[in-house]
């Protein structure tokens, strides 16, 4: 008899012991499954809220360029005007809107005519590096796209036209400060980075923090320990990856030349130190030249 208990005890502990297990990885699968939910909200809120900001570029581009005093002051090719113009119009649209706006006019043969944070800066020949310059010229139409210059940002340029001839182009910068502080508001830490080997370009950004072979674009003073533990060249399209106790969603953003330029990554907390790390090449099909965002 006291055998029998003995093997009743043992199955009885066995039994516990196989509960425990299962539902431990049941409780698992589900707090996976959940944190799995909560990158892919954070990845689709991160994307409509970029849209939305080259939208909004691409509108303001389209406003300022068929401003009345801003096309005269540019056919008169009176600079200082023009310079005061813009500012004067930068100071008012940033009311609708708390973020960095930057402009930059260009001439006919694709090289800077103001650029409305440096007056002294101009006919700095643009043609070679700034594709998006060259595409609107060519169309002579309004265009949007994150786009490499001395710093990376978006970019929406739009045509100038007096008579029904273009006679420059009119550009609307962005920063991405906006975009970083409505995505704090919803709890995700926001991270752009561009991989070094642009830095020839982009120069301003040389003395940024770097993570790997890849530069910050944005907050200089972030906390980027958690991240730096991820080798970031092998990402790929988008996906999702967790690090200590944060968890990353992040997608590509592509050059006119199909060439990989930055990663937008957003974090939030991972205090279940779930370990996930899912990967994905996007299928597409090639287009034609453009920013393209993965």
């Amino acid at each position: 008899m006291k055998i029998i208990n003995r093997w009743i005890f043992i199955i009885l502990i066995f039994t516990a012991l196989l509960l425990s297990f299962i539902f431990y990885q049941l409780t698992l699968v589900n707090k996976t499954h959940n944190l799995i939910n909560r990158l892919e909200n954070a990845l689709t809120t991160t994307r409509y809220l970029f849209e939305e900001q080259k939208r909004y570029a691409l509108s303001l581009s389209i406003l300022l360029s068929e401003d009345k005093e801003i096309l005269d002051s540019f056919v008169k090719h009176n600079r200082a005007e023009s310079f005061d113009i813009v500012n004067r119009k930068i100071v008012l649209l940033k009311k609708l809107q708390n973020s960095q706006i930057d402009v930059q006019m260009h001439n006919s043969d694709l090289t800077t005519y103001i650029r409305s944070w440096n007056f002294s800066i101009k006919d700095v020949p643009l043609e070679s590096f700034r594709y998006g310059i060259v595409k609107v010229h060519k169309d002579k139409k309004p265009s949007v796209s994150i786009e490499l210059g001395k710093r990376l940002n978006i970019k929406a340029i739009s045509p100038l036209i007096k008579d029904d001839k273009m006679i420059g182009s009119l550009e609307v910068i962005i920063g991405f400060d906006y975009l970083e502080n409505e995505l704090k508001q919803r709890g995700l830490d926001t991270f752009i980075l561009l991989q070094n080997r642009y830095l020839n370009i982009a120069d301003t950004l040389t003395n940024n923090i770097k993570i790997g072979n890849f530069t910050l674009v944005n907050d200089k003073n972030k906390e980027i320990a958690a991240l730096s533990k991820i080798d970031i060249s092998k990402l790929k399209d988008y996906g999702y990856f967790t690090s200590d106790d944060k968890a990353f969603s992040y997608f590509s953003i592509y050059s006119f030349n199909r060439e990989k330029l930055a990663y937008i990554i957003v974090s939030l907390s991972n205090k279940d130190n779930i370990s996930i790390y899912n990967s994905y090449e996007k299928d597409r099909t090639i287009r034609d030249k453009g920013v393209i965002i993965e």
